[in-house]
């Protein structure tokens, strides 16, 4: 068997080392060269960058990725949120979502014009004044009476004043129907001339009122409009006749009284409109439009007087307190 010579074995591991180192710097696993290969790439073709390189992309990619909180907890960028986080994120709407009042309509807010809570007091206060149990008040007048119908233009205007009890009943929210029992006192006035003078009236009288009526409300402003009928029974009266005749330059004068009576009961139609001022006063206009003739013809003694028909209206101002 033949063996290479020296030199020949020589070249050959001369050979063979070089295939071997070779190897190791193409892998990148030569001890002490300094490169490693490329962390961020993957496949086939990837080469070798220097470990120092290597390091500092390790340390961006970590500054990057990560953050410390003042307390010294590191935070990702996009760190997953626990329950209690994805709860009130939910829970927050959207930019662009309907916004809903959610403020008691009770409780009133500090900017809130305070003239609402009174107007609503005093609406309150003045459904009250119908409020669904009977009530009762006093009510007081006065005002004036004007006679229409037949000799009736020289009647003057007449004063007469009135107070007394009331009752309501209220039948509905906008419907009630009220009665009272008053007394009233009336003057009434009369000159008219003749062809021999002049002749002078006057009566005085009281009587008791009762007018029932039924009343409308109106819900929002506190008015009320009253319809019905009145029905006056007289107590007492009298009434005075003064005569004045010139005659042939001579001027006598008489005066009679209770020559001039009037009727015992009077009937009329009733028409009222008032304002509910709170719950315990109401105020309120009244015309009472007679259909019963004033004076009694059947009993009258007067002649310039026997054939006249006075139709009276009573226009009253009244306040009611409720009790």
């Amino acid at each position: 068997m033949k063996l290479f010579p020296l030199s020949n074995r020589f070249a050959i591991a001369l050979f063979a080392g070089s295939l071997a180192v070779s190897g190791a710097f193409a892998q990148g696993e030569f001890e002490g060269s300094g490169e490693v290969a490329d962390p961020n790439c993957v496949g086939d073709g990837c080469g070798f960058i220097s470990a120092e390189q290597a390091a500092q992309n390790n340390s961006d990619e970590n500054a990057q990725n990560y953050s410390y909180s003042s307390n010294g907890e590191s935070t990702t960028d996009e760190a997953w949120p626990d329950t209690t986080e994805q709860a009130a994120a939910d829970s927050i709407p959207p930019a662009d979502s309907a916004k809903v009042a959610t403020t008691n309509i009770d409780e009133e807010d500090e900017d809130t014009p305070h003239y609402i809570d009174e107007n609503a007091a005093e609406y309150r206060a003045r459904k009250e004044g119908f409020s669904k149990g009977v009530q009762f008040g006093i009510r007081a007048a006065a005002g004036t009476s004007k006679s229409f119908g037949k000799n009736s233009s020289d009647w003057n205007l007449g004063p007469e004043f009135g107070g007394g009890l009331m009752a309501r009943l209220p039948l509905g929210r906008t419907f009630a129907v009220a009665t009272e029992l008053d007394f009233s006192y009336r003057m009434y006035s009369y000159e008219g001339e003749s062809d021999y003078g002049k002749n002078e009236a006057s009566i005085k009288e009281m009587l008791f009122e009762i007018p029932v009526m039924g009343q409308f409300v109106f819900d929002e402003d506190g008015f009320f409009v009253g319809l019905g009928v009145n029905l006056g029974l007289k107590m007492s009266g009298d009434s005075e006749f003064k005569q004045t005749i010139n005659f042939e330059g001579k001027t006598t004068k008489d005066k009679r009284s209770n020559t001039v009576p009037t009727v015992g009961v009077e009937i009329g139609g009733l028409f009222d409109i008032g304002y509910v001022v709170n719950r315990s006063f109401v105020v309120d206009v009244r015309a009472v439009q007679n259909l019963t003739n004033l004076l009694d013809l059947n009993l009258i003694a007067e002649s310039a007087l026997m054939h006249s028909k006075l139709y009276t209206m009573h226009i009253t101002l009244g306040a009611t307190f409720l009790l």
